[in-house]
């Protein structure tokens, strides 16, 4: 019996240090800090002493898009042929009229050969025709040639005469159809895409080239419609381009009048100033105003960091001053924003700038 409760005095005494360890361990047995502060000796307020602003101020939505040119031109053949040369590659700069694919012309110019013959064959046809008509008519009027006679070569007349004017108009396009043996480019700008290679059949309305003018850039970004309702054509908006690091002012160039029923979007085409790091497909953002809100503001030289983490030096009502942990956001020409840490009107010791905190 003794050994038996020997034993479950033991137990209870290691379950106990057990428990008191792991309370210890988690701070059980220490005073709770409150939210927003760090107890620990806090360094003398040295330096100037602000207080913390509030102030309302404009707030920004950000939304996503991409670049895209408002001049975009897929360059296909008018013909069916056989590429012999492509004369670009994606990512050539060309300039409108200049040639960019050269199709195989052999047989197009075989056709016109063929409508050249048949041409001189209706001329000849033509000129037997119009002589025989001029003929008959002057035996006409010596009354030897009949009127049948004379209505029979007035008909040869007029089908000769037709048959010259369709022989030449197949030789315009014939004519024609060699010019197309050269594509030429449409526009100026920069080469996309290149979709066929030498060799490859061209078919008219199958793209063959992608072309873009790289000095009409926009940003295509799909905006939540009750912001997007706001908006008006030529507002400026801020833009950003993050792999460039680049910022840049644009205009609203349009807004698309349909709403994505899903997403409850509206697309809007914000232009971009001529940057000629700037290529089509890159990733944006813009911002959008989104009303006003209340911000609490310092200056960046009160917050120190280590770390991850940010602290100020606060002074309380009897000019006491402690540690305070904070969190910011975004520095804007009023100062570094506070999102929690502080209030409004509390003061806060710049450290290292002249002068001391008032008395």
């Amino acid at each position: 019996m003794k050994s038996t409760a020997l034993s479950a005095a033991k137990l209870l005494l290691a379950v106990a240090a057990l428990v008191f360890a792991v309370a210890w361990l988690s701070g059980g047995c220490e005073e709770r800090v409150p939210p927003g502060r760090v107890e620990r000796p806090a360094p003398p307020a040295s330096g100037e002493v602000v207080s913390v602003v509030e102030k309302t101020m404009p707030t920004f939505e950000s939304a996503s898009g991409t670049v895209a040119s408002e001049i975009e031109t897929r360059v296909s053949s008018k013909i069916l042929a056989r590429i012999d040369a492509i004369e670009v590659r994606a990512g050539s700069v060309v300039e409108a009229g200049q040639i960019v694919i050269r199709l195989d012309r052999r047989e197009l110019q075989a056709r016109a050969r063929e409508a050249d013959e048949q041409l001189a064959g209706a001329q000849a046809r033509f000129e037997l025709a119009r002589t025989e008509q001029a003929r008959l008519e002057e035996l006409a009027r010596a009354g030897v040639a009949s009127t049948q006679e004379l209505d029979r070569v007035r008909s040869e007349y007029r089908v000769a005469h037709a048959d010259l004017d369709a022989a030449q108009q197949r030789l315009r396009e014939t004519e024609v159809a060699v010019t197309h043996a050269e594509i030429r480019s449409p526009v100026t700008g920069r080469v996309i895409d290149r979709l066929a290679e030498p060799g490859d059949t061209a078919v008219p309305g199958t793209p063959l080239l992608r072309i873009y003018d790289p000095e009409a850039l926009r940003l295509e970004v799909p905006v939540r419609e009750s912001i997007a309702v706001t908006l008006a054509k030529d507002q400026s908006l801020t833009t950003h381009i993050d792999s460039l690091d680049l910022e840049l002012e644009g205009t609203v160039d349009e807004i698309v009048p349909f709403a994505e029923p899903g997403a409850r979007t509206l697309l809007v085409r914000v232009r971009l100033p001529h940057d000629a790091r700037l290529v089509a497909g890159m990733f944006g953002r813009v911002d959008l105003p989104a009303g006003e809100q209340a911000r609490l503001l310092v200056p960046p030289a009160a917050v120190s960091r280590v770390g991850q983490l940010e602290f100020v030096t606060a002074l309380d009502d009897a000019g006491r001053p402690e540690r305070r942990m904070v969190t910011t956001g975004k520095t804007g020409p009023g100062g570094l924003e506070v999102l929690s840490g502080l209030g409004a009107g509390e003061r806060v010791a710049i450290a290292g700038a002249k002068g001391g905190p008032p008395p």
